[in-house]
């Protein structure tokens, strides 16, 4: 990783590299260029290296999108470091709980972001529990000082007496393979789990994506989307960097300064999830902003329907799949495929990548177009689990057992259905709450929606949606069925819908994805009360 930052700020030292309006400075708008980031992100290798950071250490980050992010993530790398960006959306006890198992020698952070005092979290944490935590010795924060924690500019001037030409060495002495990068997985139902890659997994993301998207060095890249999600990591991030762009940062979504930020910076291509782009159509700026240098925008997206957006109509959104123990895709279709092509499956395998479908009960591969248990092999795939031996994560040959369900068509098109343990089997067929909810994706009276598997003693487990409507929608199941009937295999469809009120699905901190154990205990006291009744 440090190898890539130095060769793409080599390729590129006058390119605008990032742009960010700090909150922490009272909203001052920073520009880097690539030879900036090359001298910040060598700033943070040298005060690593002046802390005593040996190769292969931990160093964790708290901090959201931000430039100083950026120069930390790729400082660690070019100290030798293992970088492990840790969520800005963990409580502090989820926080308590990821710190000890990173296990880190050196914390960077933001003093706050929103509501939230990470300066205040992290010291607590450790006067509650240093014994947790024995190996960090040097905590460094930006923004207003706090405690005894190290001020950001301090600990950078620490570095000032390490040689330049130390950093060279450690960079030629890195191995792609050798660990580079520690992600946490947003679980929704267990303490997520870190995933441990050497370099090579994030770098060939960064090259490979930069392609599939068609990214350029006239790009302009809007996003959200945090660095400790592969998606903010490889996609914004990472692929924008390999070729060469700009990267317009937004530390929290907020859809109005979104469209501000990318009337303001002549964004060319917004990299929004689904609810964030809906939140930005629906805003009362949408009509009035110029979003007439939007250029990356496909067929159905509201960005191709606003009344400033003309747009390239030879590029068109990729589409993949990938898990974080993949560091991202290992299938996908590029941006310059037709639209057609792109409704048939998820794309053929990436180069290097290989991919067998198994029956999950007996282990035996399955022909084309039959279902079953995906598993892995790859250029891109994690090393193994934190905390877990080599051994625990892969079977004998080698393979990663994926969990989730689907199959390869007789294309090569990968075709994917669910997670194995959240595919629900019904009257002895398979239903995928994964295609329910992207079906509904496409329904603008429901806001949100979840399936989930409850046990029934006469079909074994029956499939239960689970309905958020927008404001002012009255559509009753009825309704909703016959939508889905439309789209899906009639046996497919739920025959029992559960309408909550909005807010009343809950989320993880993120707000990306449903807490089931919640949502289920939720349907539980439903059913208590009905059968009270």
């Amino acid at each position: 990783m440090g190898g890539f930052l130095l060769e793409v700020c080599r390729r590129y030292p006058d390119n605008p590299a990032l742009v960010f309006d700090d909150p922490l400075r009272d909203g001052k708008t920073r520009r880097w260029t690539y030879g900036d980031l090359e001298r910040h992100a060598r700033q943070v290798a040298r005060a690593l290296i002046a802390a005593g950071v040996e190769r292969g250490e931990h160093v964790a980050t708290i901090m959201a999108n931000r430039p100083e992010a950026v120069a930390a993530y790729f400082g660690a790398a070019l100290a030798g470091a293992v970088i492990v960006p840790l969520s800005t959306f963990a409580t502090r006890r989820e926080l308590a709980t990821l710190l000890h198992a990173a296990d880190p020698v050196v914390v960077l952070l933001q003093s706050s972001m929103g509501s939230r005092n990470f300066a205040a979290d992290i010291t607590d944490i450790h006067d509650e529990s240093a014994e947790t935590n024995p190996k960090l010795r040097e905590v460094a924060v930006i923004g207003p000082e706090h405690y005894d924690l190290d001020p950001w500019d301090a600990f950078l001037a620490r570095g000032d007496e390490v040689p330049e030409s130390a950093i060279d060495e450690i960079v030629r002495a890195t191995h792609p393979i050798d660990t580079a990068l520690i992600m946490f997985s947003s679980g929704t139902t267990a303490t997520p789990k870190g995933v441990v890659h050497h370099h090579q997994a994030p770098t060939l993301q960064f090259w490979v994506q930069a392609e599939l998207f068609g990214r350029h060095e006239r790009t302009r890249m809007w996003t959200a989307l945090p660095m400790f999600w592969t998606a903010g990591m490889n996609t914004a991030m990472g692929a924008t960097f390999a070729a060469g762009g700009c990267w317009v940062m937004q530390e929290g979504f907020d859809p109005g300064a979104a469209l501000a930020l990318m009337q303001r910076e002549r964004v060319t291509e917004p990299y929004p999830l689904p609810h964030q782009a809906r939140a930005l159509a629906e805003h009362p700026d949408w009509d009035k902003t110029d979003l007439s240098s939007l250029q990356c925008v496909f067929g159905k997206s509201v960005f191709a329907k606003h009344p400033s957006v003309t747009g390239d109509p030879h590029w068109q959104m990729p589409v993949g799949w990938g898990m974080s123990e993949t560091c991202a895709f290992i299938s996908a279709y590029p941006s310059t495929s037709s639209r057609e092509l792109m409704k048939t499956s998820l794309g053929t395998l990436l180069p290097g990548n290989q991919l067998k479908v198994v029956d999950p009960d007996t282990g035996n591969t399955l022909a084309a177009g039959v279902e079953g248990e995906f598993l892995i092999k790859g250029p891109t795939l994690m090393q193994h689990y934190l905390g877990k031996a080599v051994e625990d994560c892969f079977d004998d040959d080698g393979w990663f057992h994926t969990g989730d369900v689907g199959y390869v068509d007789g294309d090569g098109g990968v075709h994917w259905s669910g997670r194995r343990d959240e595919v629900i089997k019904t009257a002895g067929t398979l239903v995928s709450p994964a295609e329910i909810e992207v079906a509904l994706r496409a329904y603008p009276p429901v806001q949100l929606a979840r399936v989930l598997g409850v046990p029934d003693e006469r079909l074994g487990h029956v499939a239960v949606l689970c309905v958020e409507l927008r404001d002012g929608a009255t559509e009753t199941a009825a309704d909703v069925q016959g939508f889905l009937r439309e789209r899906i295999a009639a046996y497919k469809v739920p025959k029992r819908v559960e309408f909550f009120a909005t807010g009343e699905i809950p989320l993880t901190a993120s707000r990306t994805k449903v807490r089931d154990d919640e949502l289920r205990a939720l349907l539980d006291a439903r059913a208590t009360v009905g059968e009270q009744q």
